[in-house]
């Protein structure tokens, strides 16, 4: 991950027809990645805090980070193909005097559960995000009705 970066942060969560439609951006521009419902539940459900009976899978994957000392450095939405977003994980885990850095693939949703769970910024690559239609207008029109 060398390109430029831009952080975004969740505008707001809506469902859908098409599913769950995350509203990501900042002062500059909103744009929208669509996740399946749950995926959405439980991304509301980190933003509010609400608290849970059971661990859900984002908690066991933090938990397997935090107990292997494994620490999440970046999300970054990477690219959009066909109109389904790509996104990268880094990983740093140090044993000594190793260290080790990993870089996964991941659903966009996956990646910003992680970086909600870990409290961690969102980013996006510039260029995908300068290539992007802003869709503040739509946020505000969708929270209005």
């Amino acid at each position: 991950m060398r390109s430029e970066l831009v952080e975004v942060v969740i505008k707001n969560v809506i469902t859908t027809p098409k599913g769950v439609a995350l509203f990501l951006g900042n002062n500059e521009k909103t744009f929208i990645i669509y996740v399946d419902l749950l995926m959405g539940e439980q991304i509301t459900s980190y933003q509010q805090a609400r608290s849970i009976t059971r661990p859900l899978t984002y908690d066991f994957i933090r938990s397997l980070c935090v107990g292997f000392d494994i620490d999440v450095q970046c999300i970054v939405v990477t690219d959009m193909k066909d109109g389904i977003f790509f996104a990268r994980v880094l990983l740093k885990q140090i044993w000594g005097k190793m260290t080790k850095i990993v870089e996964l693939d991941s659903r966009p949703s996956d990646a910003i559960l992680l970086a909600l769970t870990h409290k961690k910024p969102l980013w996006v690559d510039r260029s995908l995000f300068q290539d992007l239609p802003d869709a503040k207008d739509l946020v505000k029109n969708w929270t209005k009705s």
